[in-house]
């Protein structure tokens, strides 16, 4: 049974070998993630195609695993906001979060924008430049009501959000966990027209990981409680795999029946995920996820960017979905996207200023990171 221990007012320190597996978490979900955004080029629903095998491996990398990553991400994330708030206060958090989570924001779709502008000029396709008016500008740069330039970005823009109720979340859960997980789960369901977030599953994942920390749920008891979870996953995954296969739209599905299967998924496939670490922790690539993981906030913002330009490039060699060669593309994007981001985050990371534009103030450390430091920073 899982076991739960009062949270005192000064929380715990996270033990050594939780630090390795929130890094591996970090460079497994965010590599994953990356496979979402290869644009298949063309206007069709790719999942509404007859499934043959890559169409069955591109819907499992893109719609079960690479969405669905989201999810731990949000955990991790909250997890490690209960420490900040305790030890920093509000008021220093919610400043911090906006040099580390709004600033990257704005300035990565401010670059995204400047090449818009570039390649409208040189190709006269201005198809993807926002809507010249305030709410359209916002959008381009903050998601206020739609995606962002960089549509990946709206992790971050929810993220904050997250943060800012962070306060009043740490206080509910405090009280009345179940009471706040009602809220949250109603808002989940019935939420999505709001506004205030993008994705209304992140803040219920991120308050998962807030009572993780306040419940002080150890390793080895969080381990067992989500083994049975290994089930729901599978079921959940037959359970897409049949909508793929029967070519069941999930967008045109009843709303609420949409999002229950959709949560169902993300909560197993966080779990899996989680699970997972611990075995590529005990494994010899632990250390190469664990090093690569100061990369991925650079990674996470820069992807989708390498991929809408290289893959004007890529497509006129390797074609579309649905060409014989398109998989070459479609997993060799991603790798092109690691190369971008070690090599860009060493050039960004030459300078203060402009670590603090596009990498949230973090610049590598002039020696190999030891595994504490690199899985102690803070979640983004």
């Amino acid at each position: 049974m899982l076991q739960t221990h009062p949270a005192p007012f000064a929380v715990p320190p996270v033990s050594n070998s939780m630090s390795q597996r929130v890094a591996i978490a970090r460079t497994l979900c965010i590599f994953f993630m990356t496979y979402v955004h290869v644009q298949p080029g063309i206007a069709e629903n790719v999942y509404d195609r007859e499934a043959g095998l890559f169409d069955i491996v591109y819907f499992v990398l893109t719609r079960l695993i690479g969405l669905s990553s989201v999810s731990l991400l949000g955990i991790v994330s909250g997890y490690f906001i209960v420490s900040s708030l305790v030890k920093a206060g509000t008021g220093n958090v919610i400043a911090a979060k906006l040099r580390t989570i709004v600033v990257p924001l704005v300035s990565w779709n401010a670059l995204m924008l400047l090449l818009l502008v570039g390649y409208g000029i040189l190709s006269g396709n201005w198809r993807d430049m926002p809507d010249v008016t305030t709410l359209g500008l916002m959008n381009a740069f903050l998601a206020i009501t739609e995606w962002p330039l960089v549509v990946p970005l709206w992790f971050l823009r929810d993220l904050f959000v997250c943060c800012l109720l962070s306060p009043l979340l740490l206080v509910g859960l405090r009280r009345s966990a179940p009471a706040v997980f009602a809220v949250l789960i109603a808002y989940t369901l019935f939420g999505t027209d709001w506004y205030l977030m993008q994705r209304p599953q992140l803040l219920l994942f991120f308050a998962i990981g807030m009572w993780l920390r306040i419940a002080d749920i150890r390793e080895v008891s969080l381990d067992r409680a989500l083994r049975p979870f290994l089930a729901g996953l599978a079921i959940m995954v037959a359970i897409f795999l049949v909508l793929r296969i029967e070519r069941v739209s999930i967008s045109e599905m009843d709303e609420t029946l949409r999002i229950v299967l959709d949560t169902g998924l993300r909560l197993t496939m966080a779990a899996g995920c989680w699970l997972l670490t611990d075995v590529i922790r005990r494994s010899r690539f632990g250390s190469a996820f664990i090093r690569f993981e100061p990369y991925t906030f650079f990674l996470f913002c820069s992807h989708a960017i390498v991929f809408t330009f290289g893959g004007i490039l890529l497509r006129r060699v390797f074609g579309n979905y649905g060409s014989e060669l398109f998989p070459v593309s479609f997993f060799l994007q991603p790798v092109i996207a690691v190369v971008a981001a070690i090599v860009g985050l060493h050039l960004v990371g030459r300078f203060a200023s402009t670590a603090f534009l596009f990498n949230a103030g973090k610049r590598l450390p002039a020696a190999e990171p030891t595994v504490r430091q690199v899985a102690h920073q803070d979640a983004r």
